[in-house]
């Protein structure tokens, strides 16, 4: 941890009080003037800190940036020990940590940005990450499981996503199969998980979890080709100090206490009640996992279907309009947009 994050923690810990110089250094086993240069640099980033003569430092405000050394400590609060990496600005969190993998990282780890610059969604699209907008993250991982196994990761990360986002806005949120996280309609968080497997041992060697959260609309909105997809979580007036980092941190939270016990599947009672297709007419997509029958069936015009619900594989269960019913393990489907609750 650099001295800025020492001595950020230390503010933020000791919100309200003035802390001197001489008791910083002390506290943190630096030079007074290592602390001086460290509220310089904070001040310069954003964070509000009034420095008095005689009293000393005081954080008044803090801006919604990322803090790795914040989100650590709330962490082992929580008995979750991760490495915690902050970065500005990457071209994709996954690939930082694919990079990382083929050097040689053992550990299990997350990275967060504040920006992406060739943020990658499913089937190869492309995830609109702008500066100040959103929090994107990787989580990386080493599950004793196989490759089939480790497909429920991306259908834990929804809803630990899911629940994170009512716990900081105590709002309603949704999900719809497989991956994307809704709230009032829209869009609001895409997950991508991707891996590397043991052909031979049939066993995951790695996994990478992606997420990236729409946090604000971007000052002019979103592009024109997702501004009826799009959404973001809060407004942009709203106060917004923190919000990144408990959103992550609660996210973080949720994810581990479901993956600690992975691959049991906790988690899917609460993705069942908040996947908003059940029950709806959908059209099937790009269907991943297409097969000889799957093929005849898509001659067939079966290319709409009631959604049944989700088993216990996390796969959808469908029925076409002449009574087959078929289960989805991945894929894409449509819904039409005033059949999704906003409530």
């Amino acid at each position: 941890m650099t001295i800025k994050d020492q001595v950020l923690l230390l503010l933020e810990n000791e919100r309200g009080k003035f802390l001197s110089g001489q008791e910083i250094a002390q506290k943190l086993s630096v030079t007074r003037a290592g602390v001086w240069k460290a509220v310089k640099t904070l001040q310069k980033d954003g964070y509000a800190i009034e420095a008095v003569n005689n009293k000393g430092y005081t954080l008044q405000k803090a801006p919604d940036m990322l803090s790795a050394a914040f989100i650590e400590q709330k962490l082992q609060e929580e008995n979750i020990f991760l490495k915690v990496q902050v970065e500005k600005k990457v071209d994709s969190t996954n690939n930082v940590l694919k990079q990382y993998v083929a050097n040689g990282e053992k550990s299990d780890m997350v990275l967060l940005a504040e920006e992406q610059s060739a943020g990658r969604g499913r089937r190869g699209r492309a995830f609109y990450s702008p500066e100040g907008t959103g929090l994107y993250m990787s989580l990386l991982l080493h599950p004793d499981t196989t490759p089939e196994e480790a497909t429920t990761l991306t259908t834990m990360t929804a809803v630990a996503a899911a629940e994170a986002i009512e716990k900081v806005t105590e709002e309603t949120v949704q999900i719809k199969w497989v991956n994307d996280v809704w709230m009032r309609g829209k869009k609001i968080a895409g997950i991508l998980t991707e891996g590397a497997a043991s052909l031979e041992e049939r066993k995951l060697d790695y996994a990478i979890v992606g997420i990236g959260f729409n946090i604000y609309e971007p000052a002019g909105g979103f592009p024109s080709e997702l501004q009826n997809i799009a959404g973001a979580i809060f407004e942009n007036d709203i106060h917004r100090e923190n919000l990144k980092n408990r959103l992550a941190t609660e996210f973080i939270t949720n994810f581990m206490k479901y993956y600690q016990t992975f691959p049991e599947r906790s988690y899917l009672e609460e993705y069942r009640k908040r996947c908003f297709v059940i029950g709806k007419r959908v059209r099937i997509l790009n269907p991943e996992d297409a097969s000889q029958s799957r093929s005849k069936l898509r001659e067939e015009n079966r290319a709409q279907a009631l959604v049944l619900g989700i088993d216990d594989a996390c796969h959808l269960q469908v029925q076409y309009d002449d009574g087959v019913v078929e289960l989805l393990s991945s894929g894409e489907i449509s819904i039409r947009p005033e059949s999704v609750s906003t409530t």
